[in-house]
C-alpha cells in the first residue's frame, strides 16, 4: 500500500505516471485506458486503485478522473522533469561551478549553448558580442575583460544605444586601468555607458540585452583559468528575469567606477 508521504506520493507518480496522465477532467472508464495505453486491464486495476486511494483520482458516473490534488501534482511533476531535463543540458558545465553558486535551472530551458573548442577557443566571447551588438540597452556583468569585448564596449559608444550598465571586478578593472587605460577613458567619458565596480568576484558573466521589442540573456561559464569555458543565450521571459534580478543585485552592492580613484 502506497504511503501518504512526499516520497511515497512521489513514487506512485513516477510508477503510475502513463494511467494518471491518460485519466482527463471528462472522465474516463477503465477499458479505454486499456485500449488507450495497450496494457492489460490488471494492471489498470492496481494503477487506479494506487492512485484513488491517496486522492489523485476518483471515480465518477463516466469513470475516472483526476481530482484538483491530482491536477496540480501532475503540473509540479511535469515541472521537476522538465528542469531535470534542463539541468542535464547543462550538466558538463555545471561541473566548473562550485556547488554554493546560485544559479536557477531555468538559464538552461530552451537555451543555446556555444562552447570553447581547440579550434575557437574564443567562441563564447563571439556569441556575447553577437547578442549585445544589436541591442539597444545593455546590462552586463563582468569578472574579467576580453580584448573582443572590450572592443565591443568601445564600438557601442557610436552605435544608437540608449544605455548601457557595465558591472566589473576588481581584477576587470586593474586590467583596464593597467593595460587598457584608452579604452577605459573612451567608456568613461559616454554618458550612455554606466561603469560600475563591485568588490565581490562573480563567478560567472551575465548580461541582459534588449531592443525595441525583446530581451534576450545570458550566462558565461569561465573555465579553471579564467577562459570563456561556454555561453548560454535564452529568450525564455522565466530566464531573462532571473539574469535582470542578479544583475540589479550587482549593481545595487557596486560602485560608480567614476566615484573610484583609478590608479
Amino acid at each position: 500500500m502506497t504511503q501518504h508521504t512526499p516520497l511515497g506520493i512521489i513514487s506512485l507518480v513516477t510508477k503510475r505516471e502513463p494511467i494518471l496522465r491518460a485519466v482527463h477532467a471528462d472522465g474516463i472508464r477503465k477499458r479505454e485506458l486499456v485500449e488507450q495505453l495497450r496494457v492489460s486491464r490488471s494492471t489498470v486495476d492496481r494503477g487506479i486503485r494506487e492512485l484513488e486511494n491517496v486522492g489523485l483520482l476518483a471515480r465518477t458516473s463516466d469513470g475516472y478522473r483526476r481530482t484538483l490534488f491530482g491536477e496540480l501534482l501532475l503540473s509540479e511533476y511535469d515541472r521537476f522533469a522538465t528542469q531535470t531535463q534542463s539541468l542535464l543540458a547543462g550538466q558538463e558545465l555545471l561541473a566548473d561551478l562550485s556547488p554554493a553558486h546560485e544559479l536557477d535551472p531555468v538559464v538552461f530551458q530552451d537555451a543555446t549553448i556555444i562552447t570553447a573548442s581547440k579550434h575557437n577557443p574564443h567562441e563564447p566571447i563571439s556569441a556575447f558580442c553577437s547578442l549585445t551588438g544589436t541591442a539597444r540597452w545593455t546590462q552586463t556583468v563582468f569578472p574579467s575583460v576580453f580584448p573582443q569585448l572590450l572592443d565591443q564596449w568601445v564600438e557601442l559608444c557610436d552605435q544608437q544605444m540608449i544605455r548601457a550598465d557595465i558591472v566589473l571586478s576588481e581584477p576587470a578593472v586593474g586590467t583596464l586601468v593597467s593595460s587598457h587605460t584608452d579604452s577605459l577613458e573612451t567608456l568613461l567619458a559616454e554618458p550612455r555607458v554606466r561603469l560600475h565596480q563591485i568588490e565581490t568576484e562573480p563567478a560567472c558573466g551575465l548580461v541582459v540585452a534588449e531592443d525595441d521589442s525583446s530581451a534576450t540573456g545570458g550566462l558565461i561559464v569561465l573555465d579553471e583559468r579564467g577562459g570563456p569555458r561556454a555561453f548560454i543565450e535564452t529568450d525564455t521571459d522565466e530566464a531573462v528575469s532571473w539574469l535582470r534580478d542578479r544583475i540589479t543585485d550587482q549593481l545595487m552592492q557596486s560602485t560608480p567606477l567614476s566615484e573610484q580613484p583609478l590608479e
